[in-house]
């Protein structure tokens, strides 16, 4: 009940700090703190105090953590870290990323660029190792990946989302840099959101542009080698708040089934549907009682102009900011959770014969096939 968060708000005393070399070094104004669910790199910059001619020990390539309050919220490196001065202001800015960043700008790599009968947690270490990231394993990964191959260039973390989608799971980090193997919304933050307590200002997100009122899929079964006959398989699911006629026509890759096929529509309905909604709420201070905002969390909404009383909804992103006009207030994107059900997608995705019927040896590429080989 919303009567458990009446008291009156109290802003806690929580600092952002850096860390480089066992040494901690106090952020101040304009620092900018930022983590997003659907982004597997955090991001800071954030301002340290320099005496002239003392400049800090914290250069380019530093190992660093961010912290704020008693919370690590980053673990990472630095990019850039240079000096400034106004007239009443002497500092050194510290620009980087998490150490999952790496993986974003880099290329997967592996012997072979195939993995038969793999687990996705196998998969996942023999892309990330390289980098020296661990990987943690928070949910079911269900059965070995059968068939896994890499694009051609493809980055690192397009690989890795594309391997955990396949057995519904979300590939995200933690505050050590490290990747998590997870579902949406598995904990509830101890905290509220609760319009008139400690809320700033809140606004709708999302909008109905990308959903539609039918959703039809078809696909191939392994039954027939006739591809006509194989492409018979169809799923159909509605969303009925979309009054307009709006089809969506979706071709499943690979062999599947009609079950498949079924979860792969209402899979789409609810992922559309989750992603046309959504708050953006400007909250005092960096931390709840203490412990930094997190991501990937459900927690309880009281607003009564957003019409939630206690709904629990999915935080995919947040952001720490202080400026001079401001103080410290953090950011949060919700959504529901629905907008991240990651239902299993089929593996191995079948090629049609593209040259002279029955001949399967000249031909190994599709149009639409940016890998480097055949199957």
């Amino acid at each position: 009940m919303a009567e458990q968060y009446t008291r009156p708000y109290t802003r806690d005393e929580a600092r952002i700090r850096v860390k480089v070399n066992g040494e901690f070094f106090e952020g101040w104004l304009q620092s900018d703190v930022d983590r997003d669910l659907e982004a597997i790199c955090g991001t800071f910059n954030i301002p340290v105090s320099l005496t002239p001619g003392e400049p800090p020990a914290i250069k380019r390539q530093d190992d660093i953590e961010i912290w704020i309050g008693e919370t690590k919220v980053i673990t990472g490196y630095v990019l850039a870290a240079e000096p400034f001065y106004r007239r009443t202001d002497c500092g050194m800015r510290i620009v980087g990323k998490d150490r999952a960043g790496d993986l974003v700008r880099s290329s997967a790599v592996h012997k072979g660029g195939q993995w038969l009968n793999a687990k996705l947690d196998r998969i996942a270490r023999d892309l990330v190792a390289p980098f020296g990231l661990s990987v943690k394993v928070e949910a079911d990964i269900g059965a070995p990946i059968k068939d896994f191959k890499l694009y051609h260039a493809e980055p690192v973390v397009s690989a890795l989302a594309r391997a955990a989608r396949l057995r519904g799971v979300l590939a995200t980090r933690d505050s050590d840099g490290n990747v998590v193997l997870t579902k949406a919304g598995q904990r509830k933050f101890k905290g509220a959101i609760v319009r008139g307590l400690n809320v700033i200002q809140m606004d709708g997100i999302g909008t109905d542009e990308n959903r539609h009122s039918d959703y039809t899929a078809f696909g191939q079964s392994n039954c027939t080698d006739d591809f006509e006959s194989a492409r018979g398989l169809k799923a159909n699911a509605k969303d009925p708040e979309i009054k307009r006629y709006l089809p969506l026509v979706i071709n499943a890759d690979g062999n599947t089934t009609q079950a498949e096929l079924q979860a792969l529509v209402d899979h789409t309905v609810r992922v559309r549907r989750g992603h046309a909604h959504g708050f953006r709420y400007t909250v005092e201070g960096w931390t709840f009682e203490g412990e930094a905002w997190p991501v990937n969390e459900r927690v309880a909404i009281y607003d009564d102009v957003a019409g939630l009383d206690g709904a629990e909804w999915l935080i995919t992103s947040v952001r720490h900011t202080c400026t001079r006009e401001d103080g410290d207030v953090t950011e949060l994107t919700v959504r529901p959770i629905e907008a991240y059900d990651t239902v299993p997608l089929h593996s191995k995705p079948k090629r049609k014969n593209w040259g002279n019927r029955g001949n399967r040896t000249n031909h190994p590429r599709g149009p639409r096939d940016r890998a480097t080989g055949g199957y």
